[in-house]
C-alpha cells in the first residue's frame, strides 16, 4: 500500500502549538507596547520629516489600512486592537477569526513605514500567515476548544510551516560567503559596531582568537539547525534537537547582538518543534504527560484538493523567492545562475503584493556576505550654557577634538537605541540619501525634546545631530579602524 509524504510526516503536538501560540502572541504584544505605539505621530503618520514619497518610491505603495487616515486616534485605534486580539491570541480564544485579522493588521502596518520594520517583522508575519491553518487552541487554552473547520489544514500547514523554517535558518548561513565568514573575523569586525555590538561582544572583540571561534561556531551553528530541521520531518529526536539549537542560536545572538526581537521568535519556533516524546518527561503534571496530543490529521476528502493546491502554490512561490535571492552573491550562485533558462525562471522576481512583504521575497540575511562598510551611528549632541557637549541619548558628557579639520568625539555611544528608533536608526544610516534634510532636524529635535523631559533643569543652547562614518581594514593582520565624523544639521537656541 502506497503511503503518501502526508502521511509519513511526523505531526506536530498540540501541547508544542499551544505553547508555540502563546509565545508568538507575547512576541506581537511586546513589538506592539515598545515599538510600535512610541512610534505614532513620530516615526509613523508624519509626513513633515518621513514623508510618504521615502518609502513608496522604493517599496511600491503600502498595504491599505493604517494609512486611511493621519490621525494618531486611528493609528492607536488600531494599534489598541490589534493589543487586544493578541492577548485574546495568547489565551486561544476564537483563534480561527482572531488569526486572519492579525496577518491582515500586521502586515499593513509592516508596510507602512517599512523603514522601522527589522527581519523580525517579517518572521512573525510568516508565522501569522501559517498559525491561520493550524490547530492552535487545543491546549493551554482558557476557553472551549473549537472544532476543526476550513481554516483547519492540517499536515499540509505543517509541511508548509516546516518547510519555511528550514528555508530560512537554510538562507540564514548560504549567504555568508565572504571573506570575513571564510577567515573568522566577522564577530571581531561586528563588535566596532555601534548600533548592534552589546558590551559583551565588544569585550570578545578584544580577544581575536576567541572571535574567531565564535564567529565559526555561530556559523555551523546555523549549518546544523537547517539539517536538523530537515531530519525533522521524521525523527523525533532530530525535532528535539532542531528546537535546542534554533533556541541557543537565538539566545547567543540576544546577548551578543541588539538586535531587536529575534529571541521572542525564535523562542516561539523553538517551542512549535518540541516532540511529543519531549512531553513523556516526568517533570511534567500528569495531565500534560498523558494527554492525546498527536491532532493533525491528514485532511478528509471534503476540501482536500483545494487545500493541497493553495498549500503547494503558497511553497512554490516561497521556494522561488528563495531560490531568486540564493542566485545572488550566496554559495549556490554559481550553479543556480548557470541553470538553463534562468533568467525567465528563478532569475525572474515575480510580483510582490504588498501584504506578503517579506514573505515571497523571503531573504533571511542576517550580517551576509562579509558585512556592510559602516559601522558607524549618529550623535546627537547638546550644548549647556558653558558649552559643555552632552550625548543627548545616553547624557553623557563629550570630549570634542578638532586637528587639521578633522573631528574626534570621545565617548562614543553604542546600541544606545531602543525600539522604533533602533530599525529607523540602521535604515537611515544606509538610505540618507532617501529623505529631505527636514529629516535629519526632525530626528534631532525628538531627541532633543526627549532629553528635556529627561533632565528638565538642564539648559541646552544649541543641538547638532553629527554623523559617525566607521570604515574597516586589516594591516599585518590586524584590525585597524577610521573614523569621520560629519556635522549633518544644527538647531540654535533650541
Amino acid at each position: 500500500m502506497k503511503v503518501s509524504l502526508e502521511n509519513r510526516i511526523m505531526s506536530f503536538d498540540l501541547r508544542s502549538l499551544g505553547l508555540f501560540r502563546i509565545a508568538l502572541g507575547v512576541a506581537l504584544i511586546y513589538n506592539l507596547i515598545f515599538y510600535r505605539f512610541p512610534a505614532v505621530g513620530v516615526y509613523y503618520n508624519n509626513n513633515e520629516w518621513l514623508p510618504e514619497a521615502s518609502s513608496s518610491d522604493y517599496y511600491g505603495e503600502s498595504f491599505p489600512l493604517f494609512n486611511w487616515s493621519d490621525s494618531n486616534l486611528w493609528y492607536y485605534f488600531l494599534l489598541s486592537l490589534m493589543l487586544l486580539l493578541s492577548l485574546l491570541f495568547v489565551i486561544g480564544y476564537k483563534t480561527k477569526w482572531i488569526t486572519p485579522v492579525l496577518f491582515i493588521t500586521f502586515a499593513s502596518l509592516i508596510t507602512t513605514n517599512p523603514y522601522i520594520s527589522h527581519g523580525v517583522e517579517h518572521l512573525e508575519e510568516t508565522a501569522l500567515f501559517w498559525a491561520m491553518f493550524l490547530p492552535l487552541n487545543r491546549r493551554f487554552q482558557f476557553f472551549q476548544n473549537q472544532k476543526a473547520t476550513f481554516f483547519n489544514f492540517g499536515k499540509l500547514a505543517q509541511l508548509g510551516f516546516q518547510f519555511q523554517l528550514f528555508l530560512i535558518y537554510f538562507s540564514s548561513w548560504i549567504f555568508k560567503n565572504g571573506e570575513l565568514w571564510q577567515s573568522g573575523r566577522l564577530l571581531e569586525v561586528v563588535s566596532k559596531d555601534l548600533i548592534h555590538a552589546r558590551p559583551l561582544l565588544q569585550q570578545l572583540g578584544m580577544y581575536p582568537e576567541l572571535a574567531q571561534t565564535f564567529t565559526y561556531a555561530g556559523f555551523y551553528l546555523e549549518v546544523l539547525v537547517s539539517i536538523l530541521l530537515l531530519l525533522s520531518f521524521f525523527f523525533q529526536r532530530a525535532r528535539l534537537w532542531s528546537a535546542i539549537s534554533i533556541v541557543l542560536l537565538h539566545g547567543i545572538m540576544a546577548v551578543f547582538l541588539h538586535v531587536g526581537t529575534f529571541f521572542l521568535i525564535g523562542l516561539a519556533f523553538g517551542l512549535l518543534l518540541l516532540p511529543q516524546s519531549f512531553w513523556s518527561w516526568k517533570i511534567f503534571p500528569d495531565r500534560w504527560r498523558y494527554q492525546n496530543s498527536i491532532g493533525l490529521e491528514v485532511l478528509s476528502h471534503r476540501w482536500k484538493n483545494v487545500k493541497r493546491v493553495f498549500i503547494l502554490a503558497t511553497m512554490l512561490f516561497i521556494l522561488h523567492g528563495n531560490f531568486y535571492h540564493w542566485s545572488k552573491n550566496s554559495y549556490l550562485s554559481p550553479f543556480l545562475s548557470s541553470l538553463p533558462l534562468y533568467k525567465y525562471t528563478i532569475g525572474k522576481q515575480l510580483a510582490d503584493p504588498g501584504i506578503f512583504t517579506g514573505f515571497w521575497h523571503q531573504s533571511w540575511k542576517f550580517f551576509p556576505n562579509n558585512i556592510y562598510d559602516d559601522l558607524g551611528d549618529f550623535l546627537f549632541i547638546g550644548y549647556d550654557e558653558n558649552d559643555i557637549p552632552y550625548e543627548l541619548r545616553t547624557s553623557e558628557k563629550l570630549q570634542i577634538t578638532s586637528t587639521n579639520g578633522s573631528y574626534k568625539i570621545e565617548p562614543l555611544p553604542t546600541a544606545s537605541y531602543f525600539g522604533a528608533e533602533f530599525t529607523f536608526g540602521v535604515y537611515y544610516k544606509f538610505y540618507q540619501d532617501r529623505f529631505p534634510v527636514s529629516t535629519q532636524k526632525g530626528w534631532l529635535e525628538l531627541q532633543l525634546n526627549t532629553y528635556k523631559q529627561k533632565q528638565p533643569k538642564k539648559i541646552i543652547t544649541k543641538a547638532e545631530l553629527w554623523k559617525l562614518q566607521r570604515f574597516h581594514t586589516y594591516e599585518g593582520g590586524v584590525l585597524v579602524l577610521k573614523d569621520t565624523l560629519f556635522r549633518l544639521v544644527r538647531i540654535n537656541n533650541p
